[in-house]
């Protein structure tokens, strides 16, 4: 048998008529044609960084959000370096971002090589009516890798340890204001209640991280992870942070 390759059903089966005498490796085969109920016992453990890093930003807005197909950019600079000018854009602020990174532990019998794991992302997303009339509704949705790499996001980590930081640049999912503690979550719609803040005012933009491991050539999903990704709004060295659920 290839490497990769399944074995079908009827394949299988031909392997048990009456009359024959399995060898080792039909059995083998046999036995890996199916998941074993321990590999579905796995999912992520996730929690803040011990560690805060920062970077320097640039923030910018569309001249014409409707018109621009990114209503906003966020581009990592070095402090003291004089913003790019962006056709179409308004440079209004520059500032060092301090924020945590996630410490991810695989939960379960994962095998790097075997099960090839990664991790989903997952975005909340509001109620949205679409150009064709119908209604999208509020819910967690993974974006298109491209559409993530336009805002500068991931949708996916391909993981290689069993224990990892990922670092998301979490200021990636908010759009800037003039004024930092007015900064909202990416994609929010500017009415009342379309978005939330803590107790302590500071504005949060949610998702879940899911863990997808590969058993046989099918994907198979853990429970999601859910967490806020919490503005860090109270002073200049205030981190973004994150709650997890």
């Amino acid at each position: 048998m290839e490497k990769n390759k399944l074995t079908t059903r009827e394949e299988l089966k031909s392997f048990f008529e009456t009359g024959d005498y399995p060898t080792e490796i039909q059995f083998a085969e046999l036995i890996n044609s199916y998941a074993h109920l321990d590999e579905f016992n796995f999912g992520l453990s996730i929690r803040p960084s011990g560690k805060t890093s920062a970077k320097y930003y640039d923030f910018y807005k569309a001249d014409n959000i409707m018109n621009s197909g990114a209503g906003h950019k966020i581009i990592e600079n070095s402090q003291g370096n004089i913003p790019t000018k962006i056709e179409g854009y308004l440079h209004i602020l520059s500032r060092a971002v301090y924020y945590k990174s996630l410490d991810i532990k695989l939960i379960g019998e994962i095998d790097i090589e075997k099960h090839k794991p990664k991790i989903i992302i997952e975005r909340y997303k509001q109620r949205k009516k679409m150009s064709s009339g119908s209604v999208k509704p509020a819910g967690f949705y993974k974006e298109k890798m491209s559409d993530a790499e336009l805002w500068n996001r991931k949708s996916e980590y391909i993981i290689d340890s069993n224990e990892i930081i990922i670092d998301i640049e979490p200021i990636h999912y908010f759009r800037p204001a003039a004024n930092f503690k007015e900064f909202l979550p990416s994609g929010s719609i500017n009415r009342l209640g379309s978005f939330k803040y803590t107790k302590y005012r500071k504005p949060f933009a949610v998702i879940q991280a899911i863990l997808e491991i590969d058993i046989n050539g099918t994907g198979y999903r853990s429970r999601p992870v859910g967490m806020k990704i919490i503005l860090g709004s109270s002073g200049e060295y205030d981190a973004i942070n994150f709650a997890i659920n």
